[in-house]
């Protein structure tokens, strides 16, 4: 929606322009009245005049003024009604202008929400509904005496069952954390003492794996420590799934006093560079096969990011040579 053009557009104060308003009706008005009274004017016809006048001069410099209000008016019920694509153009420059800024700013973030949402669940559905199928399928096959319940096809209702509650576990995570506005309750957490807690976790969940770590330099953080402790497992377990086997996973940490840099880097086939903006979408993977593939859910960089973001960190992702990835987050130190 376009407002009309207003001759007082180049002014910044609606203060001002109101004043300038005023000031011109005040003397147009004396104006007429002093040309009527020159004129011989009868002293009825003066006022009506001098009004009218007044009142067009009005008219004319606060056009433009008043319909961005009117402009975004329509657009505030329009997002009440979800649609966000409607737009306020005005040229004005004062703070009916910010607001119709700030206005058409909001609306394209919630349009932008609102996609974000919707394929959120459309991933989600699908996400949840493939196991849920699986397991569906293999039980409906033992009602019917169609396969036996031999120890295989329990193994395989187990083996999804497993995805169906690791990828419920994560999308409540990720609810729990998208709806976080608090700093994370933190405390000192001993950064060298808690990588050897998760490394050797992994391992155990992960036998054969081989987890190399190289931690150097204060490693204390002030964090919460079990926000830490699912961020760092998050990233070792996806550099385990995409690692070849028998190649390592290296966890390094340096501290410098200020900040504590944490790298999880494995020997997979690493990320093309157009593909790296993409990592952190949820239910996006990096194997090259789009949206939820490579055995996992997508949804461990997203949860990561967000931890990090709660801990006013940063985390990237970098390509090693010859082959593999590097996943960096960067936290303050205690």
């Amino acid at each position: 929606m376009t407002p009309s053009r207003s001759p007082l557009k180049a002014i910044r104060s609606i203060k001002t322009k109101w004043s300038l308003v005023i000031i011109a009706a005040v003397a147009v008005s004396a104006g007429t009245s002093q040309l009527g009274f020159a004129l011989g004017w009868p002293v009825w016809i003066r006022p009506m005049v001098a009004g009218a006048l007044a009142l067009a001069a009005v008219q004319y410099l606060a056009r433009g003024m008043t319909s961005p209000l009117r402009a975004m008016t329509s657009q505030a019920q329009r997002i009440a009604e979800g649609d966000f694509n409607e737009r306020v153009h005005t040229e004005a420059q004062d703070e009916i202008g910010q607001l119709a800024s700030s206005l058409n700013e909001m609306a394209e973030r919630l349009a932008a929400s609102d996609a974000l949402q919707k394929d959120f669940i459309a991933n989600a559905s699908h996400e949840l509904r493939t196991p849920v199928a699986a397991i569906q399928n293999q039980l409906e096959n033992l009602v019917d005496r169609i396969t036996d319940p031999s120890p295989e096809t329990l193994q395989r209702m187990l083996q999804q069952t497993e995805h169906l509650s690791g990828l419920v576990r994560q999308l409540l995570d990720l609810s729990r954390l998208d709806v976080t506005t608090l700093a994370p309750n933190r405390e000192l957490v001993a950064g060298g003492v808690l990588l050897k807690q998760i490394a050797h976790e992994a391992q155990l969940l992960h036998p054969g794996a081989q987890i190399d770590l190289a931690l150097s330099g204060p490693l204390g953080v002030s964090a919460d420590e079990q926000m830490l402790h699912q961020l760092i497992s998050n990233l070792i377990s996806n550099a385990l799934r995409f690692a070849p086997v028998g190649s390592p996973v290296v966890v390094t940490a340096n501290g410098d006093g200020g900040r504590v840099i944490i790298r999880v880097s494995d020997e997979g086939p690493g990320i093309p560079p157009e593909q790296r903006s993409r990592v952190f979408d949820r239910f996006w993977q990096a194997d090259g096969s789009g949206p939820t593939g490579g055995g996992g859910a997508g949804l461990g960089l997203s949860i990561c990011k967000r931890i990090v973001e709660l801990h006013q960190g940063s985390i990237s992702i970098h390509s090693n040579r010859p082959v593999g990835t590097t996943v960096q987050v960067d936290l303050p130190a205690s």
